[in-house]
């Protein structure tokens, strides 16, 4: 399923980010506040199941800080995991009843979870237990009130940390000075030309970045379909800007097709755009991901990992107790001080990101938090389909086969097709 291997890695490190939006509000300095309904009783068993990873595994969940939190709080509870796949797809799991309780995605799985009703609005619950929303980082909720007039279908538990990396040893060997936040796309155009050589046979390459995951993450609001007008939005100016932005460094010599995993396995990358791993040298650092001229200063969109409460549920209250219980600042700022960014943007859990890990010690922590995040970019049903066409697009054009122009509106055209044929 599309997204699957990154959302995977996003479970598998955990390592989360803060999140928000352009005109970010100040962050409230109050605490959550107490459920205002009687205690819910704890069911025998809850049943998650996982809609954007058809990989992942009930081990690996156990393993993850929110397995990990979900039994140390309750011990007595059996946990069980689904994951998405053949005869387990979304309509497959409404068509047979089959029980679950708390369902695990990412924002690209929300369209299909809300057409099959897999999912319902959770205003009641929110309502009901007193749940402060103002403390979450607001594009987690703004993301998901874009997809049907306003409803809210979950809560963040994760985010994956997205920033400039740099291997400082690359950095030395050439004489250059290392990347500052703040820099624009254009500045790290011109690093990456300086750091793309040959050195004692070697080929090092000056950047690296994969281009379906930086249109999840873009920085221009960009968004394949617009539910509003019915159209498919890719043939426009700022498509135009983002493709050329991330083609131009595919076409610098010798910095053609390289792969992102070079930069950790190879150690031959010099700076590379993508979401944190656990790199296994310590001679790396990161800076804010860089900025588009027509976004100065604005940092990536979020990239989380959400749970929220199956329609089907027969223990909706106890799920949204352990949804609140995951997403509240006690909780948060446990993960925080194990090196997992929070995502509530509480002053006090924020500032406690990696007290005690120390897996970023020494390195340039605040890249993970931009002052502005760009506002989210719709995400529909359709998006799969022309995702096909824009990553074609976005290789013809790195590989010189077409002008922007031309991939763009022949990328346009053929997703119309295709998606005329869905809808019919």
């Amino acid at each position: 399923m599309k997204y699957a291997n990154v959302f995977a890695s996003v479970i598998g490190i955990s390592l989360l980010a803060a999140c928000g939006s352009a005109g970010t509000k100040e962050a409230p300095k109050t605490a959550d506040k107490p459920a205002a309904a009687p205690k819910v009783e704890q069911p025998k068993e809850l049943v998650f199941y996982n809609a954007s990873n058809s990989n992942a595994t009930l081990e690996a969940f156990l393993d993850s800080d929110q397995g990990k939190e979900i039994k140390a709080k309750y011990p007595d509870l059996s946990i069980k995991l689904l994951a998405t796949g053949k005869g387990l797809e979304p309509q497959d799991i409404i068509a047979s009843g089959h029980p679950i309780d708390i369902i695990i995605n990412s924002v690209f799985s929300y369209p299909v979870l809300v057409e099959t009703k897999l999912i319902s609005d959770i205003s009641d619950l929110i309502k009901k237990y007193g749940y402060d929303l103002n403390r979450i980082e607001p594009a987690f909720i703004d993301s998901q009130r874009l997809l049907e007039n306003g409803k809210v279908y979950g809560l963040p538990t994760a985010n994956a940390g997205v920033a400039l990396f740099y291997n400082k040893d690359i950095f030395d060997k050439f004489g250059v000075a290392y990347p500052k936040d703040g820099m624009t796309w254009d500045q790290t155009y011109d690093l990456a030309k300086k750091l793309t050589r040959t050195d004692g046979g070697v080929q090092y390459y000056g950047f690296a970045t994969r281009y379906p995951f930086m249109y999840n993450v873009n920085q221009l609001s960009l968004s394949y379909y617009n539910l509003q007008t019915n159209k498919i939005t890719v043939n426009n100016d700022l498509f135009k800007t983002f493709i050329e932005n991330f083609a131009r460094f595919e076409q610098i010599p010798g910095n053609e097709k390289v792969n992102t995993d070079v930069f950790n396995k190879e150690k031959r990358v010099a700076m590379m755009a993508y979401q944190s791993g656990k790199w296994d040298f310590d001679s790396w650092d990161m800076v804010s991901m860089p900025s588009f001229k027509d976004a100065p200063g604005v940092g990536p969109q979020g990239y989380g990992t959400y749970m929220n409460i199956a329609a089907t549920s027969k223990n909706k209250d106890f799920a949204f107790e352990v949804l609140a219980h995951l997403s509240s600042d006690a909780v948060q700022k446990k993960f925080a001080q194990g090196g997992s960014i929070p995502v509530v943007r509480t002053p006090d859990v924020v500032k406690a990101f990696d007290q005690d890990a120390g897996r970023f010690k020494g390195k340039n922590v605040k890249a993970f938090f931009p002052d502005k995040r760009p506002t989210p970019s719709f995400v529909t049903k359709y998006d799969n389909a022309i995702a096909k066409h824009m990553n074609n697009a976005y290789a013809d054009v790195a590989a010189g086969k077409k002008d922007v122009n031309t991939a763009l509106r022949d990328a346009e055209e053929a997703a119309t097709k295709e998606i005329a044929s869905m809808k019919q």
